[in-house]
């Protein structure tokens, strides 16, 4: 895939650098090292990030089918029916958005290996 740098490509990246307060060059850094962080997780740890996208699932599956608790907390709300939409968008663009999935990925080995460390410090 080709891009064409042209005018209009470079006055996108201003308007979106300017719009998140950065430059451009801030920004296409960033971009990169994100591409890197999405390669990495899907080339190096591919095994660990299926396991915890199966623990992932399992975990909204309870969250929006079988927990009533969370369900009632929506309705709670006084926004209740113009809420569930969003939370059932929300769910699915964590839930297929693999760059979304590799960033939560991201924490949950990150959690996993600050729980191993005082798990050792307490032995």
């Amino acid at each position: 895939m080709l891009i064409d740098v042209d005018d209009n490509f470079f006055n996108e990246l201003e308007e979106v650098s300017t719009l998140l307060d950065m430059t451009v060059g801030e920004y296409l850094e960033n971009l990169h090292e994100k591409n890197q962080s999405l390669k990495n997780v899907l080339l190096e740890d591919k095994e660990g990030l299926q396991e915890f996208v199966k623990k992932y699932h399992t975990v909204l599956d309870d969250l929006f089918i079988l927990n009533r608790e969370a369900l009632a907390i929506v309705n709670e709300n006084d926004d209740a029916e113009i809420m569930k939409p969003v939370f059932l968008k929300l769910s699915k663009i964590a839930s297929g958005d693999i760059t979304v999935l590799s960033k939560l990925y991201d924490v949950y080995v990150q959690t996993s290996k600050q729980q191993m460390i005082s798990s050792s410090t307490l032995e």
